[in-house]
């Protein structure tokens, strides 16, 4: 009987000191922003299309990163470098949500309308910068992953991002 209360407690303690997804680990996420200039025709019947006028990996974009799944509130951030790449370091086993912000229009009533009469530049707005959730011309891209494994770099690979040059 003393043994088994006595495993039950050593159990108790190594369970107790599990670590929540957060810095104080050896694994790491890695990834890059590419940024995609787009500019939008609305001209009713003669020159509706998603025009795409660029695109590049992005410097000195912020990214940020979230820790466990309880809120959304961001732990963390990194800049990107030159070539667009981020790395968010030292990171424990847990589940995290990586994410950036894209420009975005939010007229889902005008995007019916454009639907009924060319449902393919519907489809254009709709899968690019046309977003329910868009706020003051913002949206964000999130991705999730999850760290299974200590000592592993983990990529997203690109992460999309918008940029509307114009509307015309």
């Amino acid at each position: 009987m003393k043994k088994l209360l006595l495993i039950t407690a050593i159990a108790s303690v190594f369970l107790a000191c599990q670590k929540e997804a957060g810095k104080g680990g050896t694994s790491s996420i890695i990834g890059k922003v590419i940024t995609y200039e787009l500019s939008h025709f609305d001209v009713p019947g003669t020159n509706q299309r998603v025009d795409t006028l660029g695109y590049y990996y992005h410097a000195d974009e912020e990214v940020y990163i979230i820790y466990g799944d309880e809120d959304n509130y961001y732990d963390d951030s990194y800049e990107t470098s030159f070539d667009g790449s981020f790395r968010f370091e030292n990171l424990r086993k847990g589940t995290y949500t990586v994410f950036i912000y894209s420009d975005c229009e939010s007229d889902t009533t005008g995007l019916a309308v454009i639907n009924q009469s060319n449902p393919v530049y519907a489809q254009q707005l709709a899968t690019t910068i046309w977003k329910s959730d868009c706020v003051d011309g913002e949206v964000a891209v999130k991705m999730g992953i999850e760290i299974t494994e200590n000592n592993q770099q983990y990529n997203l690979g690109d992460i999309m991002r918008f940029k509307i040059e114009s509307n015309q």
